[in-house]
């Protein structure tokens, strides 16, 4: 009995420390627009061979043009699982860089390392960001190539002044909801807004792309879309 009671202690024990295992990435988005005032950030798929793990952590090391990204994530390796794939994404933070040409490499030397190249441009003046984008919470579909970006808008005296859309020629839409100002005195009065915009994919060669929608606050909503 006594035997029993400690089989069971250890198999649970087991079951609590899960290990910690190189994810199974499949794709590296790398979205263009970004310059050196910018936070970068870089969107990494996969699929999860079955429930028995779950997101870890992502650590990022930049030395001088290569950006060594590593995904990770915990497997319970011993227990009673549902038996289905389970697809992930992982939106990586990278930071301020300075203008030029990088290597982007995830999992190197694994058997699902990715490797890419993105381009970090100069930017033109001092200020946090060229321009001023609005405050999207997420992205709606509504037909294959019509879309409507949902947020907020904290003020008055700030209207949407165009959607900027550029193509990185293979997987990756940015999208710019660029916002001007109206007024000189701009009082707080949160509202919410929607934005339609339409968008072409033949610029790409994946049926998978991402829609990379710049916001507000330094970050970005990061949408696939699945246009087989």
């Amino acid at each position: 009995m006594k035997a029993l009671v400690l089989g069971l202690f250890l198999s649970q024990m087991a079951f609590a420390n899960p290990e910690i295992v190189l994810s199974p990435v499949d794709h590296l988005y790398v979205p263009m627009g970004f310059d050196s005032n910018d936070s970068v950030e870089l969107v990494v798929t996969g699929v999860f061979p079955n429930a028995c793990f779950s997101r870890n952590d992502v650590q990022v090391a930049v030395n001088n043009d290569v950006i060594d990204i590593t995904v990770t994530a915990f497997e319970a390796e011993k227990a009673k699982c549902i038996q289905m794939k389970v697809p992930f994404k992982e939106v990586v933070t990278v930071g301020n860089l300075q203008g030029g040409e990088y290597q982007v490499r995830v999992n190197d030397k694994s058997r699902f390392q990715l490797k890419e190249k993105m381009m970090i441009e100069e930017a033109s003046s001092n200020a946090i960001d060229n321009n001023t984008y609005a405050a999207i919470d997420w992205v709606e579909q509504k037909t294959k190539d019509e879309f409507v970006l949902h947020g907020w808008k904290y003020s008055n005296c700030v209207e949407l002044k165009k959607i900027e859309v550029i193509s990185n020629g293979k997987d990756t839409l940015s999208i710019l909801p660029v916002m001007k100002q109206t007024a000189e005195v701009c009082p707080m009065k949160g509202m919410p807004v929607s934005y339609p915009v339409k968008v072409d994919f033949a610029s790409l060669k994946m049926k998978k792309p991402l829609l990379h929608v710049r916001t507000m606050d330094g970050k970005s909503v990061n949408a696939i879309v699945n246009l087989e």
